[in-house]
C-alpha cells in the first residue's frame, strides 16, 4: 500500500508537455501551466540515475520502472519513457491506468497523437482520470483538425470541472 501516495505524486506531476504551434486551444491551455516539480528543484537526471541503479539490481522493480519512466518525461527522453513504462504494463496490471496516463503524455511529447488518443479512450473506459482524460483527449483530437471530436471532449471535460477544457469549448465551439 506503499505505493499509492507515490502513484498519486507521479500522476500529478504529469503538467508539462511539447505543444505544437498548430492548436491555439492547446496553447491557452499550456500557457500558464508550470510544473510544481521544477520548484522544487528537482534534479530529474540524478533521479534517472538513482532509479537505474536500483534496476541494476532487480530488473523488475515496479516503482523504479515507474519513477524513471516520470524522470525520463521530465528530461523529454519519451522514448526511454516508453521502454520503462511499456514493460511495466505488461509487469503488473495494478499499475496500469497510471501508467497508461504517463504513455499517453509520452505519446504526445513524441508527437504520437493518435497512439495518445487510444490510451486517453482507454483510460475513459476504464472511468479513470475522467476529467483528464476527456480534456487531453478533446486537445490531441484538435492537434489532428478534428474539431467535431474536440468540441465534443472539451465539452465533457468541462461539465468534468476541467476550467481548461471549460474555456477551449466556449472559446473554440461556438460555431460547430
Amino acid at each position: 500500500m506503499k505505493i499509492y501516495p507515490f502513484l498519486i505524486a507521479c500522476s500529478l506531476a504529469i503538467t508539462t508537455y511539447t505543444i505544437s504551434n498548430e492548436a491555439k486551444a492547446h496553447w491557452q491551455f499550456y500557457k500558464d501551466k508550470k510544473s510544481n516539480f521544477n520548484d522544487l528543484n528537482i534534479n530529474w537526471r540524478d533521479n534517472i540515475k538513482y532509479h537505474s541503479k536500483r534496476l541494476k539490481f532487480d530488473r523488475n522493480n515496479k516503482e523504479s520502472l515507474l519513477g524513471r519512466a516520470l524522470a525520463r518525461g521530465k528530461v523529454k527522453n519519451y522514448r526511454g519513457a516508453l521502454k520503462d513504462i511499456n514493460k511495466l504494463i505488461k509487469m503488473d496490471s495494478k499499475y496500469n491506468n497510471v501508467a497508461i496516463r504517463f504513455r499517453a503524455w509520452f505519446y504526445e511529447g513524441l508527437g504520437n497523437y493518435s497512439e495518445a488518443i487510444e490510451d486517453y479512450s482507454s483510460l475513459i473506459e476504464n472511468n479513470e482520470f475522467l476529467k483528464e482524460s476527456y480534456s487531453y483527449r478533446g486537445f490531441m483530437k484538435d492537434l489532428l483538425h478534428d474539431q467535431k471530436g474536440a468540441c465534443s471532449d472539451w465539452k465533457i471535460g468541462g461539465e468534468l470541472g476541467n476550467q481548461n477544457a471549460l474555456s477551449a469549448f466556449e472559446n473554440h465551439c461556438k460555431r460547430i
